[in-house]
């Protein structure tokens, strides 16, 4: 062990521990080291959200991905045909939404709300952005399990409106 990583567990806080442990558990940060974790938190913001708030409307420029640390988030899309809201998916505590943000700052495709008392951690794209010049090597990574996980969504999504055609 490098005198590094020593002062480094002397020294994080039980707190800090914790949230990289939380962290490391998600499908996006899969495969990271502790040392990118570090790095991640320290772009990282957190934001406490009542019941039934909107977080980002469906065409509201997408600046940022969302990480639930508690609560429960639905995303829905508006239907062309109905105009009704359809429900693709209910997110709950490990859960991350508005991934897309960090590749493009593009319209939203769906609407994100609260349906309980939620923490959410949240990334600016302006911000990973700036990590992944800096920290290439952990950055790439999560740009790898977020390329993973839209290809996931995107065939949900599709199976979802197959069946409401």
């Amino acid at each position: 062990m490098s005198i590094k990583s020593i002062l480094q567990t002397m020294f994080l806080d039980k707190e800090a521990k914790k949230q990289v442990n939380f962290l490391k558990k998600l499908y996006l940060f899969e495969g990271l080291s502790d040392r990118a974790m570090f790095k991640i938190m320290g772009i990282m913001y957190a934001k406490e959200y009542p019941a039934n708030e909107i977080i980002f409307s469906e065409k509201d420029i997408g600046r940022a991905v969302f990480i639930i640390k508690s609560g429960e988030v639905e995303i829905t899309k508006s239907s062309k045909d109905t105009n009704k809201s359809i429900v693709l998916s209910k997110l709950s505590a490990g859960d991350f939404f508005g991934e897309m943000a960090l590749l493009e700052e593009e319209p939203r495709s769906a609407t994100a709300r609260t349906t309980k008392n939620s923490e959410l951690l949240f990334i600016y794209k302006v911000r990973f952005d700036a990590l992944l010049e800096h920290y290439p090597r952990g950055a790439a990574k999560v740009v790898h399990n977020l390329a993973k996980m839209l290809s996931k969504r995107l065939r949900h999504t599709s199976e979802i409106y197959a069946k409401n055609d």
